[in-house]
């Protein structure tokens, strides 16, 4: 892929699919055991799940009929991919790492049927859930933020349907439930991407949005705050819709007077000052969050995006830098470490776990914030 665009191989299917009613969102608010390191220090990571296709066959159907071949092709490429086998390996990289809280893109689930289909076939949030389980940990859901919920036909008789989604989990193990949850809030974006479909006037919103929990640990409070901005494919989708969104949610998520950490996807190529993506970096930026990595991550350039479509790449294509740890107000970073982006990282059998990287940091959290909800 171009280094100067990142997600540049992914026309979204979530973009051409009949769309149906977004699912409600859901906040959970539990309390939480987990310990972080030493008073003040919380660990949290992000990671892109990756649905598993790059949708360019839907992108360039031009008929109904290439249209439902398309969305067979889509179904099976999702399921080459192995979805089970790739989130147990991003639950061994999140046991390695024990964050208190991870940020999840691109959580899908793929569900088969007649309209509505509720057959669940993969559910990558819940079988990382699972995984986790079987690994000794528990984890929540503490939110998630509702993307696209999207239908259409296939050849194989039955409909395929794809339920995009972004969540937070929590880490609920531990002696001691000093991590404190509340004001959970979740949120899509007034601005989305309108595309239009092969078939005659039928048109899908590709719904984004963000999610934010106020934690409380070792008498300080910050806000945690994730989003998966739009991307800039296709090339119909123009850069100030992304700066649009990235806008929204510093008037929104990021209107309170508590140290912030905003963590995800966002899109966003901090990498290059020539992606039209840099300039939603530059935005962020000028609302006062500071970039982790730079601080952080030493030399290393800290690439997280994006493998080959079948994930089955021997060498790491990684050459850009959208996801993203940022914090504004009194928050210190400790370290950032990229995880699931070495060879090692790689599955039985040879798949990334994802197409992105992740990304665990490190923060110490002052306890000079009394807990508040504003």
């Amino acid at each position: 892929m171009n280094a100067s665009t990142p997600d540049t191989r992914r026309r979204s299917f979530r973009q051409f699919l009949f769309p149906l009613a977004a699912v409600a969102a859901i906040a959970f608010v539990p309390t939480t055991d987990a310990i972080a390191d030493d008073a003040g220090r919380v660990r949290i990571m992000t990671q892109n799940m990756f649905e598993g296709t790059n949708f360019t066959e839907i992108a360039t159907a031009t008929n109904p009929f290439a249209f439902v071949q398309a969305v067979t092709t889509t179904f099976l490429n999702i399921q080459a991919t192995r979805p089970a086998e790739r989130v147990a390996a991003v639950a061994s990289e999140i046991a390695k790492a024990r964050p208190d809280f991870v940020t999840l893109q691109e959580a899908a689930m793929v569900r088969t049927g007649s309209r509505p289909a509720a057959n669940v076939v993969i559910d990558q949030l819940q079988l990382l859930l699972d995984a986790l389980t079987q690994r000794g940990l528990h984890y929540e859901t503490v939110l998630i933020v509702p993307n696209l919920d999207a239908e259409a036909p296939s050849l194989l008789g039955f409909d395929v349907r794809l339920t995009d989604r972004t969540a937070i989990i929590a880490r609920r193990d531990g002696d001691s439930d000093d991590i404190k949850q509340s004001n959970v809030q979740v949120q899509e974006f007034l601005v989305n991407g309108v595309f239009a479909t092969p078939i005659p006037g039928v048109s899908v919103t590709e719904l984004r949005g963000w999610g934010s929990v106020d934690v409380t640990m070792h008498g300080g409070t910050f806000r945690l705050v994730t989003t998966h901005l739009t991307s800039l494919t296709p090339s119909a989708t123009p850069a100030a819709l992304q700066q649009a969104q990235a806008a929204e949610l510093v008037q929104s998520a990021l209107n309170t007077s508590l140290p912030v950490v905003v963590i995800g996807d966002f899109n966003a190529n901090a990498s290059s000052g020539v992606d039209p993506s840099f300039a939603t970096y530059q935005l962020l930026l000028a609302a006062g969050l500071v970039d982790v990595w730079p601080q952080k991550g030493g030399a290393d350039p800290g690439f997280t995006c994006c493998q080959d479509v079948t994930v089955a790449n021997p060498v790491s294509q990684l050459n850009s830098r959208v996801d993203l740890v940022l914090y504004r107000g009194n928050v210190s970073p400790l370290d950032i470490v990229l995880v699931g982006n070495t060879t090692a990282d790689r599955t039985p059998s040879g798949l990334w776990p994802s197409d992105h990287a992740g990304v665990v940091a490190t923060l110490r959290i002052p306890q000079a914030h009394s807990a508040g909800n504003d």
